[in-house]
């Protein structure tokens, strides 16, 4: 029982190279709907593990040391890997949200990076919480798209994924600000001391 936040976290790691191989051996992914449906259950099995993994761990007291350093590199790495390969293969998709959503991923795992060396960390905040959750919605919004494309209500998922992954790449800017406020506090008390 204790092992399975860990093994829920290893399961997303895994989600990565799955949807890496998918995108990468249906080039014109999006224009099969079947494809496309397999890639978003993929990515929303992702995504439900990483709820899962954090409840068990809070609610069942099942935090562990290495739980605490790989939940962090599976969320980023299924955000940063899915954003690459919407970039690559989504058609008709604006990429800037994407692009701000993979530097803020790859700038705050590089300040936690250099916080573990000084013994700290920045905690994960409401914030944080509240960008994935979007970005995670965001995406889900998309896969929902291509499988309406061309169909009835094609023009309202089209839009609204758009405003989603915008409202999404908002939301990433401000949540890496008060993540790069923290890490500025942490060196500072840091030199202080």
């Amino acid at each position: 029982m204790k092992h399975i936040p860990n093994i829920l976290t290893i399961l997303r790691l895994f989600a990565c190279p799955l949807l890496i191989y998918l995108f990468y051996s249906n080039v014109h992914i999006f224009e099969n709907k079947n494809i496309t449906l397999i890639a978003l259950i993929i990515f929303l099995f992702a995504c439900i593990t990483d709820f899962f993994d954090g409840y068990l761990a809070r609610k069942k007291k099942l935090e562990s040391n290495l739980g605490k350093i790989l939940d962090p590199i599976a969320d980023k790495a299924l955000i940063i890997t899915i954003s690459i390969l919407l970039i690559i293969y989504g058609i008709g998709l604006p990429k800037t949200p994407f692009l701000i959503i993979i530097l803020r991923e790859i700038i705050v795992l590089s300040l936690r990076y250099d916080l573990s060396n000084a013994d700290k960390s920045i905690n994960v905040n409401l914030l944080s919480k509240f960008k994935t959750v979007i970005q995670m919605i965001a995406i889900t919004s998309v896969f929902i798209y291509y499988i309406y494309d061309k169909g009835k209500y094609s023009y309202f998922f089209e839009n609204t994924s758009i405003w989603l992954l915008w409202f999404a790449s908002i939301v990433t800017i401000f949540s890496g600000l008060q993540h790069y406020r923290t890490y500025l506090n942490l060196r500072k008390n840091d030199t202080t001391n």
